[in-house]
């Protein structure tokens, strides 16, 4: 009959042999992870370079205006450009100015400012994960660019008063 020490170490042992899997493991999960990490950075990083000349060299390449007031419509994926007077959504791309519109039909309806997952369902989008986020990247972008204003709890509502817009 075995000892009832001899089984507890044996008992033991396995344990920390699985422990140490558990941590080699948990370490190559971590290594993916920041790799994933840095390639997103690169992508994003890359994408607002892009982003930047394009829209540098379109706007070297724009005919003069035909007065101070004249904006163009932006297209879809061009960079959003600071809310000051005189700038109307028009110059935004589609998503965001539907966001816009959105958000001020709430306004008008008199209910509290939406989340991101309420914005993308009153849009007629699918509310999962990578909709959702879409939706908060671009709602991030117009606050930090005077479009929107973000609550405390992370909703967002449609800036109103001066400065162009709605």
């Amino acid at each position: 009959m075995p000892s009832p020490m001899g089984l507890l170490e044996e008992r033991e042992l396995g344990a920390r042999r699985r422990l140490e899997e558990c941590r080699e493991e948990a370490e190559r999960a971590a290594a993916a992870l920041a790799e994933a990490e840095r390639a997103c950075e690169r992508a994003v990083i890359a994408k607002e370079e892009f982003s930047a000349a394009l829209a540098e060299a379109q706007t070297k390449d724009a005919p003069p205006s035909q007065g101070a007031g004249a904006v163009a419509a932006a297209a879809p994926g061009t960079t959003v450009p600071q809310r000051r007077p005189g700038v109307e959504p028009a110059v935004l791309a589609p998503d965001y100015q539907r966001i816009i519109g959105a958000l001020e039909a709430v306004a008008r309806e008199g209910v509290g400012p939406p989340n991101c997952r309420q914005i993308a369902a009153r849009l007629g989008w699918e509310t999962t994960a990578a909709r959702v986020e879409r939706v908060r990247a671009k709602s991030r972008r117009m606050t930090e660019r005077d479009w929107l204003v973000k609550e405390p709890d992370g909703r967002f509502s449609a800036r109103v008063g001066p400065g162009g817009g709605s």
